[in-house]
């Protein structure tokens, strides 16, 4: 008899539809949609998830996303950068959409397509961004597929 139990397996499974995409309507916001679907349910549902520029400007400040990035980029060709610049950018969102969006899950999702609004789940979403900031450093720095130097990837 094994004194070992199986892994966990996850009770939910969540997929980037897409996103970030600015919200029609509403210049101070962009949004990522998932899909989501419980192990139970015989269906996902499509969860969008809308987040203020400003939330997501001071989020970015708390992580010093612009300032990491900018230590993981000295190795990369200037006329690059740009395109690491974006591609972080829309990463570090959709990473900040996922962290609200399990804040919502959390609080009990129903199987129905919704929208979490932009000023639902600030305060939630602020403390899991602070309590996982170096997770999401370094699924962008995983997701950049950048070269580690020797000293490997500064400051995550």
């Amino acid at each position: 008899m094994s004194l070992l139990s199986p892994p966990q397996i996850p009770l939910f499974r969540i997929t980037l539809y897409y996103g970030p995409e600015a919200v029609e309507g509403a210049s101070d916001s962009v949004h990522c949609v998932f899909n989501v679907k419980k192990r139970s349910w015989k269906g996902g549902v499509q969860v969008e998830v809308v987040m203020k520029k400003k939330q997501i400007a001071r989020l970015e400040g708390v992580l010093q996303h612009p300032s990491w990035l900018e230590v993981l980029l000295s190795g990369v060709p200037v006329e690059d950068r740009g395109d690491y610049r974006e591609k972080s950018h829309d990463l570090l969102v959709q990473l900040l959409c996922f962290h609200k969006l399990h804040a919502f899950i959390h609080q009990g999702i129903r199987q129905e397509n919704i929208q979490v609004s932009g000023d639902a789940l600030i305060a939630e979403t602020d403390e899991a961004v602070q309590r996982e900031a170096d997770e999401i450093k370094r699924q962008i720095y995983v997701e950049l597929d950048l070269v580690e130097t020797e000293d490997g990837p500064q400051s995550l």
